[in-house]
């Protein structure tokens, strides 16, 4: 009897196991805030005039300006930040423009159209793995009459679903024209990276101290009583500074001496700052690097300097510049998302033409793949 009552119970537990699953709440994807919006006038960034969050790209405006102090007209405009990917598969972004307009995604050029032109679309088919938060750059220049843009995409259960309406003619034998495409939400555009945990505080770095052991009970022992000498006896401390939660970053010893060699002018090779062979998105390592370096910046406000990228000489020497001067954006953009002004860095590509190892030699040719820091007059 008892066997019988267990078996019967186990297989309660098995059939109510699938809702209780699914009752459990899913991890929380991070919101959004929209992407980091640079406005100039001229059509090639000439002059800065503002720098705003703007929660989507899509407006058309006629013959208006697009924030307080920029041109209705002959105007450009950066937008940088982050695209954080719900869902693993296929996707298809879409940006239509007037007039022109450039598109990375991870440092890598997706779309290159710079110029004046009417109402234009364009679209690029990539594969975006879920949870992963992409660096996102937007470039658009203005020439005259209407400014108009709008970045959307398509998301692999939109193009599945398309792909199974298509494969049924309609009662009129008419195939569905295209998946229905829609504006990136804010929800996804970060102007920070979301996948990036936040620097803690003093304070609250000295408020998750682990806790020590347990302590052992003591063991008393009877000692006979002796004066303490002027030595043995315990100073008062002088009073320290308040602790201050909002206290900045420490610059580490090695970090001085390195912003000391770039007050000085002294161009230098950032540690850490390399790059994987036909590759310009940063990993781990180096967004640490960076952000020791966003430091430094914000403690010396009238340092300029210009982002040097260089490559090996393996492939076209064409297209190794081409990768070098995205190296170089890639790290300018960070620093610009990370809270530096961008009219104080400068990016520069210099391909392989100035290598600083043997090339011929494997081992050592890495160290050509690097990003030099010249400190500007």
């Amino acid at each position: 009897m008892h066997r019988i009552l267990r078996i019967g119970l186990c297989s309660g537990l098995l059939a109510a196991a699938p809702g209780w699953l699914a009752a459990q709440p899913a991890a929380v994807a991070p919101v959004g805030d929209g992407l980091l919006g640079s406005y100039y006038q001229g059509r090639n960034f000439e002059q800065f005039r503002l720098r705003q969050v703007d929660a989507t790209i899509d407006f058309h405006r006629r013959h208006q300006s697009p924030a307080a102090g920029v041109p209705a007209e002959d105007f450009s405009a950066r937008w940088t930040g982050w695209l954080w990917v719900p869902t693993s598969g296929h996707y298809v972004l879409h940006l239509d423009v007037d007039d022109g307009a450039r598109l990375w995604l991870d440092g890598r050029l997706l779309l290159d159209e710079w110029r004046g032109q009417s109402i234009s679309s364009y679209s690029v088919a990539l594969d975006l793995q879920a949870g992963r938060a992409y660096a996102l750059r937007l470039d658009y220049c203005q020439y005259g009459a209407d400014s108009y843009a709008q970045l959307a995409w398509v998301r692999p259960e939109q193009l599945a679903q398309f792909q199974r309406a298509a494969s049924w003619r309609t009662l009129w034998g008419v195939f569905a024209a295209q998946p229905l495409q829609t504006v990136i939400p804010t929800r996804y555009l970060f102007s920070y990276n979301p996948t990036r945990p936040p620097v803690p505080t003093y304070a609250a770095s000295l408020m998750q101290r682990p806790q020590s052991p347990t302590p052992r009970p003591a063991i008393h022992r009877l000692l006979p009583h002796r004066a303490p000498t002027p030595a043995q006896r315990p100073q008062a401390a002088p009073p320290g500074p308040a602790l201050v939660a909002t206290l900045p970053k420490p610059v580490k010893p090695t970090d001085t001496h390195l912003a000391e060699q770039l007050k000085k002018g002294q161009a230098l090779v950032w540690p850490s700052l390399y790059f994987a062979q036909g590759r310009a998105d940063l990993l781990p390592a180096v967004q640490a690097s960076l952000d020791t370096l966003a430091t430094i910046l914000r403690q010396q406000l009238g340092l300029r300097l210009q982002v040097q990228g260089h490559t090996d000489n393996q492939g076209d020497s064409t297209l190794n510049r081409q990768l070098s001067q995205q190296r170089a954006e890639v790290v300018c953009r960070y620093l610009v998302a990370s809270g530096i002004a961008e009219a104080r860095l400068q990016a520069k590509g210099y391909g392989g033409s100035r290598p600083v190892a043997d090339n011929r030699v494997a081992a050592l040719r890495p160290r050509n793949r690097r990003v030099v820091l010249q400190p500007l007059p």
